[in-house]
């Protein structure tokens, strides 16, 4: 953004009483393009004219000094490349490297599970597996049991981590949904999960990252997801461990349920809609996100989506990840 456009922006926030995190998301939707026709260079003038403008720099160094964030992503699609065609020899997540955004291992059941047991023998061979890369994050997707009982899902996963870290003590470890629970989106009721929550704190303590999910389950409603964002990051740090928070969320929309053909039929995020939703988990204190999506996830053209730096989400994850590297 050029210097006149955010001392500008900087002043309207300071004349408004807005406070960092929020400006953060109006400097975001600047740069994406939708609030530069409401910068009034003007402003500058009356700015530097009453004084005003000094006050905005200690608010201009935060924006200016990013923290880290990363991004990882688990997306089983193809890569649009610079050229518009689409090269099924690539592989995203070498593709996405380029960008600084970083693969997660996502463990489903039939990984660690033999005869619904965790298998000490399968979780070994994961745990050598990610042993030769070090720097990668492993995330266990537990959706067994009868979440509403935790005795039926907290001892497996507590086994699980055990045997995991017992054999790579170095691994970086998380759980799906677990600890603090899925709200499946905002609700008015939405704090009867405090109660859930506690119950599964002795998860919290012994994985390396906690990971609300903060999926598109209220469609396009921005409010709600924001509402949804705000109390499941405020659930992960009642847990008081000053862990890593590193939330799930998709880069896409739709129905909760698959069509006739077993497919999901979605719509993509734009670029602003993506980088609203980067910039609101920086402001709430996230370390991080982990982008996931569907290998049965569909568009309307029935292809299936694909990872395209140069426009929508794609951009929005690129431009994010070189920002607060």
């Amino acid at each position: 953004m050029p210097t006149a456009q955010r001392l500008a922006l900087c002043l309207i926030c300071l004349k408004l009483d807005i406070r960092v995190p929020t400006l953060r998301l109006l400097h975001t939707l600047l740069r994406v393009g939708n609030l530069r026709h409401c910068v009034d260079l003007k402003k500058i003038r009356l700015a530097i004219f009453f004084g005003l403008v000094g006050a905005t720099f200690p608010v201009m160094a935060q924006m200016a000094s990013p923290r880290t964030f990363t991004i990882y992503e688990f997306l089983p699609w193809q890569v649009k490349q610079a050229d518009g065609s689409i090269n099924r020899a690539i592989k995203l997540t070498d593709y996405a490297a380029q960008f600084d955004i970083k693969h997660v291992r996502v463990i489903y059941e039939k990984y660690y599970f033999t005869n619904g047991q965790p298998d000490p023998e399968k979780i070994n061979a994961l745990a050598r597996d990610t042993d030769n890369d070090p720097a990668s994050i492993v995330s266990f997707d537990t959706e067994f049991g009868n979440r509403f009982r935790p005795e039926t899902v907290m001892p497996k996963v507590l086994d699980i981590l055990k045997i995991y870290r017992s054999a790579n003590p170095k691994a970086k470890a998380g759980v799906y949904a677990v600890a603090p629970q899925n709200t499946y989106g905002w609700k008015s009721d939405i704090a009867k999960n405090e109660a859930l929550n506690q119950q599964y704190a002795p998860v919290a303590q012994v994985v390396d990252f906690l990971s609300p999910v903060l999926y598109n389950y209220n469609q396009s409603d921005m409010n709600a997801w924001m509402r949804s964002a705000q109390y499941n990051m405020a659930a992960a740090k009642k847990y008081g461990t000053n862990k890593p928070i590193i939330p799930y969320i998709t880069p896409s929309y739709g129905p909760q349920s698959a069509d006739r053909n077993g497919h999901n039929p979605v719509q993509q995020l734009t670029e602003q809609e993506m980088a609203v939703r980067l910039q609101a988990l920086y402001d709430l204190g996230a370390a991080g996100c982990i982008v996931w999506g569907s290998s049965s996830d569909r568009n309307a053209d029935g292809k299936q989506p694909v990872f395209d730096a140069s426009q929508g989400w794609g951009k929005a994850l690129v431009e994010f990840a070189k920002a607060h590297k």
